[in-house]
């Protein structure tokens, strides 16, 4: 009766310790299963799932090797209790589910050693055979809910034996688990990825909404600019022509003592030059564009150039009683340019330095050089540029005020010439201004003799398709600025 009772106590212990232990294992698997669930990345949820299985079958390495391709031998992916490296050298033994993705059998091997189907591999070139360094394995394929394998756990031990049947029943509900959080987390970097894809196709879709509301806009204010300039030139054109016809008339249908035809004659005169200025800078516009604007080069004196403008704005200056100051007043500086195109760039910057300065004003021209560049600069006390429009300031068609009834006329090309005139003798122009009312100042900056040598440059005069325009309009040009009345 004792023994009874003692086996029977010995039978109730050894269940409620099964009893607790199955409680433990249920426990561990739900934990395990909630971690995995709630991780959507693929690398840390295999890592996660690694670990876990690792430490929870006592194995002293655990591995995870992903099923690719249809045809192709898992990889490994995950590693937990030892470094890659050294698990890459262990000679392991070549199970199925490891070589073949499609086999879904468990292998739970207590001794490798002693195990015929899988004893030690053979080596390469009749090596003798090494005993394994592994003992115990447990390899659980991991499945999907449609019936493919994904990978499969891998744990071993270098002690015969670790692994039982508990063990074995254990890793096989994780791998369950670990392959329903696998499916999830493709699913979800499958959507993500094609959420990316839209994001990125909308963000296209939006740029090139975008873009075409740009060209829009670019295609108005072009159709805008043109009408406008149209306009302007049809101003600026019929104010000399009926100044012109006017006299003209006068001069033809009466009799004009010697005053009034030398003021005819003069009024005729400027009327006709400011028509040829029109023209000359449409002329200059349209071969800009076309590509057909040359110059002929050559070296000559930047000095000389700055002396002959001077003393054609010079009048011009007086005559509105501004302060024309150069700085220095004499000076020799060798360049390679256009003669013509270079006093036409300067003159342009003067006379607009003279037109937009108001009476009792101040125009400077300083000459500096510097690292082998010469700078031209035009300063003024004049009207200034708005912060708005500085941006624009040497571009075509282009004014600050561009209605008929400003106070000052021209048809907004010359910056735009002088820009394009400057770069062909590669250099650069800037403008600068603290804003309306404060002035504005012009820099032109061209590269000294050596610079242009080092370019190819003779010093010779270019011949062929180039040609000098001329300059007699610049001789004139006083003609076409304000007078003191």
């Amino acid at each position: 009766m004792v023994l009874d009772a003692y086996f029977s106590d010995s039978r109730k212990r050894s269940a409620e310790r099964s009893l607790r232990e199955e409680i433990r294992i249920n426990e561990t698997l739900q934990r395990i299963g909630a971690a995995l669930a709630a991780e959507l990345d693929l690398d840390k949820l295999v890592e996660k799932l690694t670990d876990e299985a690792t430490v929870l079958t006592d194995a002293q390495f655990g591995a995870f090797f992903y099923a690719g391709q249809a045809g192709e031998p898992l990889t490994l992916y995950s590693l937990a209790g030892i470094p890659r490296e050294r698990f890459e050298r262990l000679p392991l033994p070549r199970f199925p589910v490891l070589s073949t993705p499609t086999s879904e059998r468990v292998v739970r091997v207590d001794d490798l050693h002693v195990d015929a189907r899988y004893g030690n591999p053979p080596l390469h070139h009749g090596a003798p055979r090494a005993p394994l360094p592994v003992r115990s394995c447990l390899v659980v394929p991991v499945v999907s809910r449609c019936g493919k394998v994904l990978g499969a756990l891998f744990f071993g031990h270098a002690e015969p034996r670790v692994f039982t049947e508990r063990d074995e029943r254990v890793v096989v509900g994780i791998a369950g688990q670990a392959a329903v959080a696998i499916d999830n987390a493709r699913l979800y970097k499958a959507s993500e990825g094609a959420r990316r894809q839209a994001e990125e196709a909308h963000r296209q879709a939006e740029e090139a909404r975008a873009q075409a509301e740009a060209a829009r806009r670019q295609a108005e204010e072009a159709s805008r600019l043109r009408d406008e300039f149209l306009s302007l030139v049809s101003h600026e054109l019929r104010t000399p022509i009926t100044a012109i016809m006017g006299w003209t008339q006068v001069l033809a249908t009466r009799e004009c003592d010697a005053e009034t035809r030398k003021r005819a004659l003069g009024a005729l005169d400027r009327n006709v030059r400011t028509q040829m200025r029109i023209i000359d800078d449409l002329l200059d516009v349209s071969r800009i564009i076309t590509g057909k604007l040359g110059l002929a080069q050559r070296r000559m004196d930047l000095g000389d150039v700055v002396q002959a403008v001077l003393d054609v704005v010079r009048p011009a200056a007086l005559a509105k009683g501004i302060e024309l100051h150069v700085t220095p007043e004499r000076s020799s500086i060798p360049v390679f340019g256009d003669p013509d195109r270079l006093r036409q760039i300067l003159w342009n910057l003067l006379a607009n330095a003279i037109k937009f300065t108001p009476r009792g004003g101040r125009v400077e021209v300083e000459i500096t050089r510097d690292e082998g560049f010469v700078h031209l600069i035009v300063r003024d006390t004049g009207k200034g540029i708005s912060a708005g429009f500085l941006p624009y300031v040497f571009d075509r068609f282009r004014q600050a005020d561009s209605s008929a009834s400003r106070p000052q006329g021209g048809l907004g090309l010359g910056l735009a010439i002088v820009r394009h005139l400057v770069e062909m003798h590669g250099g650069t122009v800037k403008a600068e201004s603290a804003g309306s009312d404060h002035g504005a100042t012009f820099t032109v900056t061209l590269p000294l003799p050596q610079e242009a040598r080092d370019a190819g440059h003779d010093g010779e005069a270019k011949t062929g398709d180039y040609r000098s325009e001329g300059s007699s309009r610049y001789a004139a040009a006083v003609e076409h600025v304000p007078r003191r009345t």
